[in-house]
């Protein structure tokens, strides 16, 4: 792969242009069930190759799923064509960096038998139905392993090379109590099949699902809210434009003339960490081979930094933050990578709030740009410090900033979404609008 790689390089410094290359290559296995047989097994692998090339100031990209020379020599002909077809953009550029930056993941384990994964594929339909009559189907359940390689090469002598390898399993309960139905699922992932959480996504998913047909409409007002990790996640990745030099230098975010005022309650932080010890997996280096570290986005409430890469930074005369985000047949972005939500000056719980557990149709009822959002939820009241009902059937609206504004922090031990990729302390979220009975 390398030399092909350099190939492909030789051949666009011959076009006496700058430019990068991206080979990404994975390989899969899925399987899920129905009526207590394998009814989807796929094996897939893909690879595929991308340039951007940079010559006279304009920018072109292409790419390519073959790797033989007449593939590779019409993928770089066709970005030149690109290039030659765009205005120049003299903020785009191949960062001054060389050397080579690896991340290869080695998670020691022995080899399973595809008889055992079968059977345990199998379980996550079969295990659900077993332990409740009630179960009438597992509309979502499977077992999938991926391994994912991405070699960076660029023009100016910089190369990085990633790896890694996830399981997961994903299962769900629908439930009918005398035409009364309920659906919840669950999921886990791992970097070793000895390490997934079988047991945990068919009790999660048969818990909630249960409580769920219980649900009851709250009546309509004002309340308290927490979030589930997870649900959290959601709401703000929902606006992850706030965060983004791309979307401040497009216009298209709310907190772009804010930095260095107070944006959020004084008792938040937040944090990007690439290297934060507890998510799934560490991030190294970015898109454009940059080396990646803690960056305080919001510190005390204050906008300190948005997240940028090198287009961002040339548009705001200031350093990429080492965000950049690509894939082989994408162009340049910015995207994060593991959040952290900071706090101080710890609160009591209020003696009665909601537990928001899921979320439907938070896109859909988001408005990007001005932080408005309307989302129907489900969850638990609590009262006194316990669950006195689950509640359904009702929408939950606000507006991301001033729901950051009216914040506490009302506890100090660090949640983590499912995924291990977003991190915060517990929150309570004060006076949010519920439309109910």
């Amino acid at each position: 792969m390398k030399k092909i790689m350099e190939r492909v390089m030789n051949n666009v410094s011959d076009l006496k242009a700058d430019g990068d290359l991206i080979l990404s290559t994975a390989k899969s296995l899925k399987m899920s069930s129905q009526n207590g047989s394998i009814s989807e097994y796929k094996v897939s692998s893909s690879q595929i190759l991308g340039v951007r090339i940079i010559k006279d100031g304009a920018v072109g990209i292409s790419y390519t799923e073959a790797l033989d020379d007449d593939s590779l020599k019409f993928m770089v002909k066709q970005a030149l064509e690109n290039a030659q077809a765009n205005e120049p953009n003299p903020l785009e550029k191949i960062l001054d960096i060389s050397g080579a930056v690896s991340d290869e993941a080695s998670y020691p384990e022995s080899a399973t038998d595809i008889k055992l994964k079968t059977q345990k594929a199998l379980e996550l339909e079969s295990e659900v139905k077993a332990r409740d009559p009630r179960v009438v189907a597992v509309p979502y359940n499977s077992y999938s392993e991926n391994e994912y390689m991405s070699h960076y090469l660029s023009s100016k002598g910089r190369s990085t090379t990633y790896s890694d390898k996830i399981y997961s399993i994903t299962s769900s309960a629908l439930l009918d109590d005398k035409g009364k139905k309920a659906n919840y699922y669950d999921y886990h992932i791992a970097h070793t099949f000895a390490d997934l959480q079988w047991n945990k996504v068919v009790e999660n998913s048969l818990f909630h699902a249960r409580n769920i047909l219980e649900e009851k409409a709250l009546p309509t007002g004002k309340y308290h809210v927490r979030f589930s990790p997870d649900s959290l996640k959601s709401l703000i990745e929902c606006f992850s434009n706030f965060y983004s030099a791309k979307s401040a230098m497009d216009k298209v975010n709310p907190w772009a003339n804010n930095l260095g005022a107070q944006v959020i309650s004084k008792d938040i932080s937040i944090v990007d960490g690439p290297d934060y010890a507890q998510s799934f997996r560490i991030s190294k280096f970015d898109s454009e081979g940059v080396l990646q570290k803690p960056l305080t986005i919001v510190g005390d409430g204050v906008l300190q930094s948005f997240l940028h890469n090198s287009v961002t930074a040339n548009y705001f005369k200031t350093q990429t933050t080492g965000h950049a985000s690509r894939g082989a047949s994408s162009s340049l972005n910015v995207s994060g990578t593991h959040f952290l939500i900071q706090g101080k000056n710890q609160k009591p719980l209020p003696p009665k709030y909601m537990e928001v557990i899921q979320m439907d149709g938070l896109h859909s009822g988001a408005n990007r740009v001005t932080g408005n959002f309307s989302v129907a939820v489900k969850g638990y009241l609590w009262e006194n410090g316990q669950k006195t009902m689950t509640f359904g059937n009702i929408t939950l609206s606000g507006n991301l900033m001033e729901l950051l504004k009216n914040v506490e922090v009302v506890g100090d031990k660090v949640e983590a979404s499912t995924d291990l990729s977003f991190f915060s302390v517990p929150l309570v979220f004060n006076e949010l609008s519920i439309a109910g009975a």
